[in-house]
């Protein structure tokens, strides 16, 4: 029952995105030229407020269940990468600011009356933060910042504290920032990906928080770090995989390997395939709702997720991205040489798939967590018992 309610409460927005699938493929393949989405599919994207899935309704976000935002995010990327990316980052970053900023801070972003910002950047602790009466004085560089063009504000991280990842997470205004044009890429080209930094700048403490359960918000952000950010890259990486089977299984029917030969569609080898193909897809998609959906459940609780729920959904996170970036390899293979040409969509999925696979969440350190955890689990915490 949980997960048909989740899928009600996404109908109306996916059915959104369906009627503009035309606008964001056509976006998605400017994207690659303008290494950035084009501006006026980002209005289209604040129109139908993608920007703040993630965002306290108090603060004016329009906030939906993770399982529903998988749905929102697995759609996009069926139909366009770099939109969905765009989409995926922007209320990552809104949430992370909207939900753990302290309240002045939250409302200086969040202007009442004005129209919701965007917010890009990188949670990496990329650099330092001096204590200052009334704040810290913030230098670094940071990496990644996918839709940095078009955000009015932008969240980085420096070392210290105790929260996630001991760091403290903080929030400036993009004019205060160098932005640097280092996205020159092989993947992900049109999601505007570029660095920005700051030197010596002043961040009042208004605007920097170490991590624990949500200030404000309710449900969705008692699921704390990680699980928050937890439903992003592994939907993007099954609507990709998706697209990616159902194209390859259109161009199978026209495709031979020498003229005069059989189709592709017609050697039991493509069979095997995509009968694989599908189950593994399937897999994938299923193995990280159920780890969702359980430190859901926790967060509608009343509980913060435990350890052994996180350990599950960022392990999984690993599973389903890295099986679907296995399926567009072995998918891409019975294209022939046709789909290495630039106008070929399966260049494109294969690029974008293999740099998602890159993200800094999906480390197989989170296998080995998970696996630390079972071993001390059977042996009462001593990991080196006999």
């Amino acid at each position: 029952m949980a997960s048909a309610a989740a899928h009600d409460e996404a109908d109306g927005l996916i059915d959104a995105i369906r009627r503009r699938r035309n606008e964001f493929e056509a976006a998605g393949e400017a994207a690659e030229g303008l290494r950035t989405l084009p501006g006026d599919t980002v209005t289209t994207l604040r129109e139908l407020g993608l920007f703040w899935l993630k965002t306290p309704a108090e603060l004016g976000g329009t906030p939906v269940s993770p399982i529903s935002f998988c749905a929102v995010i697995e759609e996009l990327a069926y139909i366009d990468a770099s939109t969905a990316w765009t989409a995926m980052i922007g209320a990552g970053c809104n949430g992370l600011a909207g939900g753990w900023l302290p309240e002045a801070g939250a409302r200086e972003v969040f202007t009442t009356g004005q129209p919701l910002p965007v917010v890009a950047g990188q949670l990496s602790p990329r650099g330092t933060g001096i204590p200052v009466d009334g704040g810290y004085l913030v230098t670094g560089q940071w990496g990644f910042s996918s839709g940095i063009r078009h955000a009015d504000w932008l969240i980085g991280a420096f070392s210290g504290g105790t929260g996630f990842g001991q760091m403290i997470a903080f929030v400036v205004p993009k004019p205060a920032a160098r932005v640097i044009d280092t996205w020159h890429v092989a993947g992900l080209q049109g999601t505007g990906s570029l660095d920005w930094a700051v030197s010596d700048l002043f961040v009042p403490a208004s605007r920097a928080y170490e991590f624990g359960p949500g200030v404000r918000g309710g449900d969705l952000f008692r699921l704390d770090m990680p699980a928050f950010v937890s439903n992003e890259v592994p939907p993007f990486a099954v609507g990709l995989a998706r697209r990616a089977l159902d194209d390859m299984t259109e161009l199978a029917t026209r495709t031979s390997r020498w003229p005069g030969g059989p189709a592709v569609s017609e050697r039991a080898v493509f069979h095997k395939e995509l009968g694989r193909a599908e189950v593994r897809l399937r897999a994938a998609r299923l193995v990280h709702r159920e780890a969702m959906a359980a430190c859901w459940a926790s967060a509608t609780s009343g509980q913060v997720p435990s350890a052994q729920q996180r350990l599950a959904v960022t392990a999984a996170s690993v599973f389903a991205v890295e099986t679907c970036a296995e399926i567009v390899v072995d998918l891409f293979r019975y294209g022939g040489g046709r789909v290495l040409a630039s106008s070929s969509p399966m260049q494109r999925y294969l690029r974008d798939i293999l740099a998602a696979r890159q993200h800094i969440a999906l480390s197989e350190e989170h296998y080995e967590a998970a696996g630390r955890y079972r071993i001390e689990s059977a042996t009462g915490g001593h990991a080196g018992a006999s």
